[in-house]
């Protein structure tokens, strides 16, 4: 794949085991192997976030997301929308700021070279 102008491409020589290395290392994160050895150069670390939390914001997110089409729906059809379908909105936001407060407090990087 051609790089953009704007990109600069070297050429970096490994010896076998290195790119073995390289290979598995990236792999255990999902990763391309170009897109970690540039995250590893440019910033020393690959940084991996545990999300599996995040289903809960998720479903928060879906529930605000169907109210609110739903609203915009009513909006459209009546041109007016009632001042509970707002409030209940603007509670499930205030929900939601909570679960993600609560769910990004405790967490923590893991280092991964």
């Amino acid at each position: 794949m051609p790089y953009r102008k704007d990109r600069i491409k070297k050429i970096v020589g490994f010896s076998p085991t290195e790119w073995e290395t390289v290979c598995r290392r990236s792999a255990e994160l999902g990763l391309r192997t170009g897109t970690y050895i540039r995250t590893i150069a440019v910033q020393g670390v690959v940084k991996v976030f545990p999300l599996k939390e995040l289903n809960d914001v998720h479903r928060a997110l879906n529930r605000i997301g169907v109210n609110l089409n739903q609203i915009a729906t009513v909006m459209n059809s009546t041109g007016s929308v009632y001042q509970k379908d707002m409030e209940d909105v603007l509670a499930e936001m205030k929900q939601l700021r909570i679960i993600v407060e609560d769910w990004l407090e405790p967490l923590e990087s893991e280092e991964l070279l």
